[in-house]
């Protein structure tokens, strides 16, 4: 399953009624951009989600993750030259579904095997497409 840029609307932030959509979540955020970790961080707490970082290495989020319990996690899949799948594999252990947002989208072949099924969203990221991944990925 991937999803693009183009699909949905680009609506920056919750409405009315929205605002509950990923209440009562905690959403690992791992991405190496401070600007798109921000606006994600935002997005996501606009939703209701309580975020686990923004963390900009794998190093980081294995901290969290063994320290604290994700619903879910949305990944960047190269953080300054450190692709995240060693903590995809840790996620996955320990059932967190997780989703990769990244410009590397549609290369199958940077992707390990165990993490091709993952969803993944290409960079830039619209708002509406992220928040409807995540709703998939834990079945709200």
């Amino acid at each position: 399953m991937h999803a693009t840029a183009g699909e949905g609307s680009d609506a920056g932030t919750a409405g009315a009624g929205d605002s509950d959509l990923l209440r009562g979540l905690k959403i690992l955020l791992v991405e190496d951009d401070f600007i798109v970790a921000f606006d994600m961080q935002g997005l996501l707490q606009d939703y209701g989600a309580e975020v686990l970082g923004p963390v900009s290495s794998v190093a980081e989020g294995q901290a969290i993750v063994a320290s604290q319990q994700a619903d879910a996690a949305v990944l960047d899949v190269n953080l300054n030259g450190e692709f995240v799948f060693a903590l995809a594999g840790q996620l996955r252990q320990q059932g967190v579904p997780l989703l990769f947002a990244t410009a590397h989208a549609d290369d199958d072949a940077l992707f390990p095997a165990p993490e091709r099924t993952a969803p993944r969203v290409a960079k830039p990221v619209l708002p509406s497409v992220l928040i409807a991944q995540l709703r998939k990925l834990v079945g709200r």
